[in-house]
């Protein structure tokens, strides 16, 4: 039998077009095996509106990513000559997300409807029907800042743009491609965490949006909340209130409930946690901590601190730490003479395995040059880096950012206790920071916090933050032994 031309052609596919061409919920459950949850179903009854625009938040693990995958093959299959560009920051983040989904969706559909393959084919680089490659077709850009007109030039009587992790776009990007939609059939679908409270993307959940207030609005905005999603457990939530930092926390909003945070630029703890980590006592049990003496040195403008506290082994999510003593020097002290004193004033601790944490960019490189020649053990804080895993990465712009967070949850669970100064509750409730367009949590750089916040540098909120990076060893000798009978003394006296 001799193979048609080409899918216009093939009664099959009229058939096809006959049965779903106006429902494709029915094409994601009936072809690509996927029961669209009710939530997905929002998103698809949406987007397949002739000239649709529509605009969805999301938290984790809704399954919009899959879906929008599904919502393509739909468009494409199910429209003759028709064209879509997916639109991400980067080529690669199309690829390891929405264009995995379309391969893995793809695959079913062709086991489902054998012929389709004889007319579809995707590749790395694009999903096309034979015959029509770069006419009917699907591809992907990417959207790098100061290149946006890279993005134009796009036009199709049947056309689709979507766009992943929209927040993060430039607004100029997202004006770019929202202006080739000068025809009827032309729609286009924003994806995202909601990590801006200000641009393109936030304006078509707030004065864009279509709503009862404002029947003129031309985007349809949608909100997937994991608490609701079918998709996602109740283990999983509560691991997220826990890492996040409770329901209030801009994280949590962002990441789970898929609403623009209440206060992005905030800061990092109250007064009132402060205070009450001041009066804490975490009970550190025997054998599981050790001494860690925290070094931030100062460079002429900035106090070197030394923060000197019993820290217990566990992990940095569950450590626990108390404060001992902490040791401010002059403000002039040479980086090498701050070695020579971070020596004098861990004697007592040498013969306890004392772990020194020392910052060494900029000018705390000769101080941790020195206090290695003088025999201490030295964890050298890099914390400019980035952080040690992917999970991580997607969370913490870099170890500064990482260790802040761990010291605000360590404080708000009643895990560490911090010294009663004044000074240090002033610094440790004044940290401005904020959540990037990638959802990443970042701590606002020193220059910005004296210049736009009248901010001194945090020299000793730092080194609190610096015993979440640390490695300490278990503290061995008696009079860590002595330390540890009388906190258990005085734990029986205050109860």
């Amino acid at each position: 039998m001799k193979k048609p031309k080409t899918i216009l052609s093939d009664a099959h596919y009229i058939e096809l077009l006959a049965m779903f061409q106006d429902d494709w919920v029915g094409f994601a459950s009936v072809l690509a095996g996927k029961s669209p949850t009710w939530q997905q179903r929002q998103i698809i009854s949406a987007i397949q509106v002739q000239g649709a625009r529509v605009s969805v938040s999301s938290g984790h693990g809704t399954g919009k990513s899959d879906m929008t995958s599904i919502i393509i093959l739909a468009f494409i299959i199910l429209n003759p000559e028709s064209r879509v560009v997916v639109v991400a920051n980067n080529a690669a983040q199309v690829r390891n997300v929405i264009w995995k989904y379309l391969k893995i969706n793809f695959k079913t559909l062709c086991r489902n409807l054998p012929w389709i393959e004889n007319y579809f084919e995707l590749n790395e680089r694009e999903f096309y029907a034979i015959g029509y490659k770069g006419i009917w077709s699907c591809i992907a850009k990417s959207a790098r800042q100061g290149n946006e007109e890279a993005l134009a030039g796009e036009h199709c009587h049947t056309y689709l743009v979507v766009v992943d992790e929209a927040s993060g776009l430039s607004d100029k990007a997202l004006n770019v491609l929202s202006s080739a939609l000068t025809e009827a059939n032309n729609n286009m679908c924003l994806l995202s965490q909601p990590t801006r409270t200000a641009g393109f993307f936030y304006d078509t959940h707030h004065r864009l949006a279509k709503t009862i207030d404002n029947p003129s609005g031309i985007w349809t905005a949608i909100t997937l909340n994991s608490e609701e999603s079918p998709l996602v457990t109740p283990e999983f939530i509560g691991e997220k209130l826990i890492s996040y930092g409770g329901e209030d926390s801009p994280e949590y909003q962002v990441k789970v409930l898929g609403q623009f945070p209440d206060n992005m630029d905030g800061y990092l703890l109250s007064r009132t946690d402060c205070e009450r980590s001041s009066r804490n006592h975490p009970l550190l049990v025997d054998g599981n901590w050790g001494w860690v003496a925290a070094c931030d040195v100062g460079n002429g403008r900035d106090k070197s601190v030394i923060n000197i506290c019993k820290v217990s082994l566990d992990s940095p999510n569950t450590r626990q730490v108390v404060s001992h003593s902490i040791i401010e020097m002059r403000a002039d002290i040479d980086p090498i003479d701050f070695a020579y004193e971070i020596k004098r004033h861990l004697e007592p601790y040498e013969s306890q395995n004392v772990s020194v944490l020392i910052d060494g960019d900029g000018v705390g490189f000769s101080t941790v040059k020195i206090a290695v020649e003088l025999g201490l053990n030295v964890q050298e804080i890099r914390w400019g880096k980035p952080v040690f895993n992917n999970e991580a990465k997607s969370r913490f712009v870099n170890q500064r950012a990482y260790s802040h967070i761990m010291m605000r949850d360590a404080i708000k669970t009643g895990r560490m206790k911090i010294d009663s100064s004044e000074l240090t509750k002033s610094q440790i409730s004044r940290l401005p920071v904020h959540l990037n367009e990638l959802g990443q949590w970042v701590v606002c750089a020193k220059k910005e916090m004296r210049e736009k916040h009248n901010i001194k540098s945090p020299d000793r909120s730092d080194t609190y933050c610096f015993m979440f990076l640390a490695n300490p060893e278990p503290a061995t000798s008696k009079v860590a032994e002595a330390e540890t009978e009388r906190e258990k003394a005085f734990s029986q006296w205050i109860c």
